[in-house]
């Protein structure tokens, strides 16, 4: 399984309503439930899958295929070219620096055949940090050694360069535990596919 492209598809809560659809098809507002229960930490506002899912539409990525009564709600269903977009989006290289949201909406809406994708894009992403890391400490040593600013100025700045090199640590300690879970199950699902097969 190859590595697609570097390209980087814009996350939005468009591809996670879209991924929901796909899923399974709904109306839009049981996809608002399902969105908040998916992304509770994103805290995506009252009408979010409702508009996203109009956007869908207009883009040809779902179409609605019935009437229900209630709420005269119709229920949206995936289009072909929605689901090209969906795994071009899931393929796709996370932005930088890595959104919580967009990983997590990545790793719930994926199949297990798509975890090398999963653990790549992850690693990616901590190679990223890393060099972010290197960066925020190389910083953090300049401000320590600058001579000639006004004391208060350069105290404030080490803290500033502290606090950056804190922040990419803390992120990549994320994504190392993320990798790691991943491929614990990607390990998990082989082993048992191994076994059908062998069975």
């Amino acid at each position: 399984m190859g590595r697609p492209s570097q390209q980087v598809v814009e996350f939005s809560s468009k591809e996670v309503v879209l991924g929901l659809v796909i899923e399974q098809p709904d109306n839009s507002y049981r996809l608002g439930l399902r969105l908040d229960k998916l992304l509770r930490g994103a805290q995506y506002g009252r009408g979010t899958a409702e508009k996203a899912a109009k956007s869908l539409a207009d883009d040809g990525f779902i179409r609605l295929v019935g009437e229900e009564e209630e709420a005269n709600a119709g229920v949206y269903e995936a289009t072909p070219v929605g689901v090209a977009h969906f795994r071009d989006w899931l393929r796709a290289s996370t932005s930088m620096p890595p959104v919580r949201e967009e990983l997590h909406a990545k790793i719930a809406l994926c199949q297990p055949p798509d975890l090398p994708l999963m653990i790549d894009s992850v690693k990616e992403a901590e190679l990223a940090c890393m060099a972010e890391l290197n960066d925020a400490n190389k910083r953090t040593r300049s401000v320590r050694k600058a001579v000639g600013e006004r004391e208060w100025r350069r105290r404030m700045g080490i803290i500033v360069a502290a606090g950056d090199a804190a922040w990419w640590d803390g992120r990549i300690k994320w994504l190392q535990n993320v990798r790691l879970f991943l491929e614990k199950e990607w390990h998990h699902y082989r082993a048992e596919h191994a076994s059908v097969r062998s069975g």
